[in-house]
């Protein structure tokens, strides 16, 4: 429970986010580093409380079915979690794509790499396999 304390401080610090969802996001993130995986049922099961696995499956399900996680936020918490100062900052960038179905899952992601890991600070959704990249009002990444 006091890793989960730890978290959550670092968290008020930077999101402007009710006491409930930072409960539920340091919970998520301390979680998912016990388990190891990616599954939620697992990692439900490593959640703090005595409510029962499954209230906590439902928990995880409904957090991330009803929030929408602002990018630029995450991208604050990464840059304040690292500790790193002023840039300039090296950025690394990657597109992937996978196929679910029929369907392309393809991401474009910019992260700041740190120790040999890859923190993401923002990412995008494109259209289709091998989609060129055009900016636009809606979708730009404009971060101040």
């Amino acid at each position: 429970m006091l890793e989960v304390q730890m978290v959550q401080a670092v968290f008020m610090e930077v999101l402007n986010w009710n006491r409930a969802r930072i409960n539920f996001l340091s919970n998520f993130i301390i979680a998912l580093i016990k388990v190891k995986n990616v599954n939620l049922v697992e990692i439900a099961t490593a959640f703090s409380g005595k409510a029962k696995k499954d209230s906590k499956y439902k928990r995880i399900k409904r957090f991330f079915r009803s929030f929408e996680i602002d990018s630029f936020s995450i991208a604050q918490l990464v840059v304040q979690m690292l500790s790193i100062k002023d840039g300039p900052w090296p950025i690394a960038m990657d597109r992937t794509n996978w196929k679910f179905g029929k369907a392309n899952i393809n991401i474009l992601l910019l992260a700041i790499p740190y120790k040999m890991v890859a923190f993401p600070l923002l990412w995008m959704l494109l259209q289709k396999k091998g989609t060129p990249i055009l900016m636009s009002e809606s979708n730009s990444w404009i971060v101040s």
